[in-house]
C-alpha cells in the first residue's frame, strides 16, 4: 500500500514525484501534493492561515504555494515538519492574511527567521509530523488561532466534523483542480480502532483521522490545521499529514495530533511567543 504525504506538486505536471529542488519526501512514501469536497472560504473567515511558498518553485504566489501552516502568535506558524525538514530559511517564506492567492508574477522574498522541525520526526513513518516557523517580523493586524489548552478526548467522537482548509488539489479538472481561493470543507472524525483497519501501523495517540469518501484534505493542504470551534474562537487540534489517495472510501486523512505529549513538549520548548 502506498501513502502519500500532503505536499504540493510540482508545477506543469500531476503525478508522484516532486521536482528537483523539491522538499524532501520521506523515502519509499511517495508525496502527493488538496481539500476535496469543499468551499470558498470567505475573506477573513480564517485570518491565521498561511501559505507556505517555496521561492524557487514558481513566479507568483499561487505557483509557489508550497503547503499550509497556522499562526499560533503573530511570529510563529505550526505546520507539518515533511513540508519543511531540510529547508533552509531563505529558500521559503511565509504569507499571512490572504484567503486568494494572486497569479501575478512577482517576486517574494524569505521572512523566515528559524525553522524548527520536531526532533523525533520519523520520516518514514511520519510519527510527530509538526514543526514551528519564526518569522523574522511579527505579522500586524492578524489574529492568531489558538492551540487547545488541556486534553482533546472531548472533541474525539463519533460525529463530529472538524474544520479543516488549504490551498491544495480540489480533485476537480482543469484549472479548478488548484484553486487561487482558500478551500473549507467540514470532515468527520473517524474512531482510531476503525481508522487502524485502514492504516494497520499507526501509532496509538500519536494522530488523529478524519474524513470520508468525498471529502478529505490532498496534496498541497499538508501542514494545515484541523479546526474546532471553542467559546467564540479558533482552536487547532491537528496538522494535516498524510493518508492513502484523497478522499477514498475507508481510507481518511492522518493529522498530526497535537494533544500527544511528545509533541505538546515540542512546542512548549520550543515556541517562545512574541
Amino acid at each position: 500500500m502506498h501513502v502519500f504525504s500532503r505536499l504540493a506538486l510540482a508545477v506543469g505536471f500531476l503525478g508522484l514525484s516532486l521536482a528537483a529542488q523539491a522538499a524532501p519526501a520521506s523515502p519509499g512514501v511517495p508525496t502527493r501534493p488538496l481539500i476535496i469536497g469543499g468551499e470558498d472560504a470567505l475573506p477573513g473567515q480564517y485570518p491565521f492561515m498561511v501559505s507556505l511558498q517555496r521561492l524557487d518553485y514558481g513566479d507568483s504566489d499561487h505557483a509557489r504555494h508550497w503547503c499550509g501552516g497556522t499562526l499560533i502568535s503573530r511570529s510563529w506558524v505550526l505546520t507539518a515538519a515533511h513540508c519543511v525538514e531540510r529547508a533552509q530559511p531563505g529558500g521559503y517564506a511565509l504569507l499571512g492574511g490572504a484567503t486568494t492567492l494572486d497569479t501575478t508574477v512577482g517576486n517574494r522574498a524569505s521572512n523566515i527567521r528559524a525553522i524548527h522541525v520536531h526532533p523525533a520526526f520519523d520520516r518514514s513513518t511520519l510519527v510527530n509530523d509538526v514543526a514551528l516557523i519564526q518569522l523574522r517580523e511579527p505579522l500586524a493586524d492578524v489574529t492568531p488561532a489558538q492551540l487547545l489548552e488541556g486534553s482533546d478526548a472531548g472533541y474525539l467522537r463519533t460525529g463530529r466534523r472538524f474544520d479543516v482548509i488549504g490551498w491544495g488539489n480540489t480533485g476537480l479538472e482543469g484549472d479548478a483542480a488548484s484553486p487561487t481561493v482558500l478551500q473549507t470543507v467540514k470532515t468527520p472524525f473517524v474512531p482510531f480502532r476503525t481508522c487502524r483497519q485502514a492504516y494497520p501501523g499507526l501509532q496509538a495517540g500519536a494522530v488523529i483521522c478524519a474524513g470520508e469518501e468525498g471529502i478529505d484534505s490532498c496534496q498541497g493542504d499538508s501542514g494545515g490545521p484541523l479546526l474546532v470551534q471553542r467559546r467564540g474562537a479558533w482552536a487547532v487540534l491537528g496538522v494535516v499529514s498524510w493518508g492513502q489517495g484523497c478522499a477514498q472510501a475507508g481510507y481518511p486523512g492522518v493529522y498530526a495530533r497535537l494533544g500527544d505529549g511528545y509533541i505538546k513538549d515540542f512546542i512548549a520548548a520550543t515556541w517562545t511567543g512574541d
